[in-house]
């Protein structure tokens, strides 16, 4: 699972699947600034069929973090 949603959040941020990890950081992975956080919460609600409030958007660190929201 954890897989499939790596190759889905490195279609959206177009990059190669092997420059990610659940442990990429927010902020800290030049593709991944506050516009593509928006997009990829944007896209992940989408893709996922979730809604992910904004208290819990402003707590995400890492992949891991959003990956999390998906369940």
């Amino acid at each position: 699972m954890e897989a499939k949603f790596l190759e889905f959040i490195a279609d959206v941020m177009e990059v190669e699947v092997d420059e990610i990890s659940m442990e990429t950081e927010y902020k800290e992975f030049e593709k991944w600034d506050s516009l593509m956080m928006m997009n990829l919460l944007m896209e992940v609600e989408d893709e996922y069929e979730v809604s992910i409030p904004l208290e819990s958007a402003g707590k995400i660190k890492t992949l891991k973090d959003l990956f999390d929201l998906t369940a």
